[in-house]
């Protein structure tokens, strides 16, 4: 400052000296005149202006000397106070440095100042770059956040606070505010009771998080789920819960405080829960108007209990309907005659059939003690079963344990000591352990043996058949044939054992089918027996049988056989000679017939010309018995009797031949009405009253369940009748009594005829309805054998039938069964019809 007052004093003067020089060269002029021409007015300005101004230099000058002096003393207690400030600077530094926390200074635009810095192990990097990286050594999202948080508060001075998760649960506080125009970020490790309530916070959110994770859950289970408070009431229950117990919502159902399972129940769970504090049952309750089961489980817990219910009713039918089949099963193989056992992965055995046990003859005291699988083949060989040779024993013992260990089923032959052969199957199972069966097939193995000698004996016995027999398989290739079918059709035997197909055969053969194929295509022959060889319809193969003629002359019967497997055997049987006796027996018979035919003819003209003469016989006798001829004695009238009886015997006799004649004719008609039973058998019993006293038979009438009338022709119901009668009354014996019974029955009558006699032999009772065969053991006189014969037209007749039981020594009934109710003519004409052919 001094400097600067010299210098403007120096200008000052520079300019005054030049104008104080002019002025004393022009003073001579101005002294001429007077003194005030020497200093004018100006140049008295000028100087004291100059004067001034040295004065004011010096006293400027003077004041700056003593102003520096000052400043100096100033500058030493700056020094010594900027001194004293560094040294602060430096000390709070070191403390910011030892209190574990770094501060970032914002002043102004660009980085920023770092202060301090964290513990080693926080995972936060010590370079003041990498730290300032914020992106580098702490989620990126939280990275985002706290950069967007630092230029807030730089731009807004918004303060903030943030907490920063870092790597191994390390957790950093940053907080952000503005003191005066800088903005400052505190970076500190939370430690101690911060720390702690900041895991406090983490974890319950975590908690709150897990909550409504196992909220929705619960929500959405399809099990009833509810927590109860400690005086039982419900404070929550899931949707599962309010629509088993028909609840609109969760809400509706804890206002009603509806419960799913009933009250003793309930009791039963907070008895069972205040002694074990957990309850785990099963309990069935109403779901849906249907009654099913629950797995239930309810546990204490320090606000009350909380509870579950899992429907387990399909799993209790599937596990009931498991037992029953392992039951059944069980039962099944118990009734099996093939031996089962089941060893476990420890080879012990864990079950076992009746066969089992029989097979081996073992006791249930040692099968219930669950032997090992050797130990009991120990047992076997000690008791005698199984061989004890010592390399069936070691062979036995490797085969037992690889079935243990092999994936597949093995199958082994067992030859035990008496003789018998089982067959023993091992099947592993899945979880360890395997199943053993065993099967006696030494029956079968005999029985094998039995069908290779059956099937030798058999290919011998064809072999020797005059038959020709060929079996042909689907393919229609020749599997077997006897020598007789290589004869029959001229064959060579080397070619047939080449198997030849059966299209081959008919060039081949020396001898053809007569007329072949028919001329309308029908197949026939070789053509007929190739179809069906090859036929692939194996449900529509059926035995076909023919016969043709081969151009040797012979005739041959032929057989088409379905044989199992879509086999087919063709048999062919020369039947020349029986076709030859076949037509030698045709014409006997009809030489026969035509005798018989005859025969007939003959009874039929030689009854109608008896019954003139016997009507004359008859009536001529009849005519003498009157008074008008004249008296007679007693021979003549005894003879008269036998010629009376003699004819109407005999005219019976020509009357039945007449009526099977008729019948045999098929023009016997009946003549149907509604016929009075009791009157019916009255005319009967008149008939063979007489008989019956002769005798000395007496008749039995029982009609008390017949009824009062049927449809029928009276007089043949009445000849039927008469017939039987007199039959029972020929061979009755003396003082017996013949009974006659009629009985109803539902739409049929039954006439049952009873006598005392000898019986009939097993032997005649097939005999006994046949023409002309009368049986004289034990009758009074006999027949024309026709009566029975009569009775049994007329019965079948009406639609009826007849039957008779008898036996030597204990007498004959007769039952005739008869239609109550009307015969159509349709019937009649099938009677007739039946007639003829058994006629014929």
């Amino acid at each position: 400052m001094l400097a600067g007052y010299a210098v403007m004093a120096a200008i000052v003067l520079a300019e005054f000296v030049p104008t104080l020089a002019l002025a004393q060269t022009e003073a001579p002029s101005a002294g001429r005149n007077g003194l005030s021409g020497v200093l004018n007015p100006v140049d008295i300005l000028y100087l004291a202006l100059l004067a001034m101004m040295i004065g004011t230099t010096m006293l400027t000058a003077v004041f700056i000397i003593r102003q520096r002096v000052k400043t100096a003393a100033e500058n030493d207690l700056l020094r010594a106070s900027l001194a004293d400030s560094r040294a602060e600077a430096e000390s709070r530094a070191a403390l910011l440095a030892g209190a574990d926390e770094r501060i970032l200074i914002y002043s102004g635009p660009g980085a920023p100042e770092v202060l301090g810095a964290l513990p080693g192990d926080c995972q936060a990097p010590l370079e003041e770059k990498r730290f300032l990286a914020f992106a580098d050594w702490m989620p990126a999202s939280t990275a985002r956040t706290l950069a967007d948080s630092i230029d807030r508060l730089r731009g807004a001075a918004k303060p903030f606070c943030l907490e920063i998760e870092l790597a191994e649960g390390q957790v950093v506080e940053a907080t952000g505010r503005t003191i005066g125009a800088l903005a400052t970020v505190r970076f500190t490790r939370l430690q101690g009771l911060r720390e702690r309530l900041r895991e406090i916070e983490a974890a319950e959110q975590r908690a709150l998080a897990t909550i409504e994770t196992m909220q929705r859950l619960f929500d959405a289970a399809p099990i009833p789920i509810w927590l109860r408070e400690q005086g039982g009431r419900l404070v929550w229950v899931n949707e599962s819960y309010a629509s088993a117990v028909d609840a609109g919502s969760v809400a509706e159902c804890l206002e009603r405080q509806s419960e799913f399972l009933s009250q003793q129940d309930r009791l039963a769970i907070a008895a069972h829960r205040a002694e074990a504090k957990v309850f785990s049952g099963k309990l069935s309750t109403v779901v849906a108007a249907d009654r099913r089961n629950f797995a239930v489980v309810e546990a204490d817990g320090p606000l009350g209990s909380a509870g579950l219910a899992a429907d387990v009713s399909e799993t209790e039918q599937v596990r009931m309907e498991l037992r029953q089949t392992i039951d059944s099963q069980s039962e099944t193989l118990n009734q099996l005659t093939t031996a089962v056992a089941r060893f476990d992965e420890k080879t012990r055995l864990a079950y076992y059939n009746a066969a089992f046990q029989r097979l081996f003859d073992l006791t249930n005291t040692y099968l219930d003690s669950q032997p090992d699988h050797l130990a009991l083949l120990d047992h076997l060989r000690t008791a005698g079963i199984l061989p004890i040779e010592k390399e069936f024993r070691s062979e036995l013992r490797e085969q037992d344990l690889a079935a243990y260990r092999a994936t597949e089923p093995t199958e082994t032959l067992w030859h035990l000591s008496d003789g018998r052969t089982l067959r023993v199957i091992a099947t592993p199972q899945p979880r360890g352990g395997a199943t053993w069966v065993f099967e006696d097939i030494t029956e079968k193995l005999e029985l094998e043996s039995q069908v290779k000698a059956t099937v030798r004996l058999q290919r011998e016995t064809i072999d020797y058949l005059r038959e020709a027999v060929a079996v042909f398989s689907s393919d229609g290739r020749l599997r077997l044939s006897n020598p007789a079918f290589a004869e029959l059709w001229g064959l060579d035997a080397e070619y047939l054992r080449s198997r030849p197909r059966i299209h081959a055969l008919p060039e081949l053969c020396n001898f053809a089918i007569v007329g072949g194929d028919d001329d309308n295509g029908e197949a026939r022959g070789w053509t007929r027996f190739s179809q069906a060889v090859t036929a692939f319809d194996e449900a529509g193969r059926d035995t076909e049988t023919g016969e043709f003629a081969l151009t040797s002359g012979h005739t041959v019967a032929y057989g088409i056989v379905p044989l199992p497997n879509g086999q087919t055997m063709l048999t062919f049987s020369d039947i020349s000679d029986a076709r030859e006796a076949e037509r030698m027996l045709r014409e006997r018979n009809e030489a026969l017939e035509q005798a018989n035919q005859i025969k007939n003819d003959f009874v039929q003209h030689v009854n109608y010309e008896l019954r003139s003469p016997l009507t004359n016989i008859i009536g001529f006798s009849a005519l003498l018995r009157t008074p008008e001829t004249g008296p007679l004695n007693e021979r003549q009238s005894e003879y008269l009797d036998y010629i009376s009886t003699s004819t109407s015997q005999l005219l019976t006799i020509v009357n039945d031949i007449l009526d099977l004649a008729t019948i045999d004719a098929g023009i016997m008609e009946l003549e149907l009405d509604e016929v009075d039973i009791a009157k019916t058998v009255s005319h009967a019993a008149d008939g063979v009253r007489e008989r019956l006293t002769e005798a000395g038979v007496t008749l039995d009438i029982d009609l008390a369940e017949a009824g009062e009338t049927l449809r029928a022709d009276g007089p043949r119901l009445t000849q039927i009748l008469f017939n039987l009668l007199s039959n029972a009354a020929n061979f009755a014996p003396a003082g017996s009594a013949v009974a006659l019974r009629a009985r109803r029955r539902d739409d049929t009558i039954r006439f049952e005829v009873t006598d005392r006699g000898p019986g009939i032999a097993r032997d005649n009772l097939d005999k006994i309805f046949e023409r002309f065969e009368a049986n004289p053991n034990g009758g009074r006189q006999s027949g024309a054998g026709l009566g029975l014969s009569i009775v049994k037209s007329f019965v079948e007749l009406h639609r009826g039938t007849i039957e008779i039981v008898s036996a030597p020594g204990e007498g004959t009934t007769v039952i005739c069964t008869l239609p109550v109710g009307p015969t159509s003519p349709d019937r009649q004409e099938n009677s007739r019809t039946h007639f003829e052919d058994a006629a014929e």
